[in-house]
């Protein structure tokens, strides 16, 4: 998956606003463009797309702060 589909997941399902800028570094939760609910449905959404398991514990801020970290650690699965 890449950075460009996870960010339309975001804008389109999550946000509901194709305009929404997010840049690939920029802080996801600090930014408050994501909250709990948001992730958990972003987790649903890459475990169904790339039919793996995501495990609670890795849904941490050093894997889910950013684009480039997510995508980054969906490279590890």
């Amino acid at each position: 998956m890449t950075i460009d589909q996870i960010r339309q997941y975001i804008q389109e399902e999550l946000l509901l606003d194709e305009t929404a800028v997010i840049e690939d570094d920029q802080d996801l939760l600090l930014s408050e463009t994501l909250d709990s609910l948001s992730v958990t449905r972003l987790v649903q959404h890459l475990e169904s797309e790339l039919g793996a398991t995501i495990p609670p514990e890795d849904v941490t801020l050093e894997n889910f702060s950013s684009l480039a970290s997510i995508h980054a650690y969906l490279g590890t699965l």
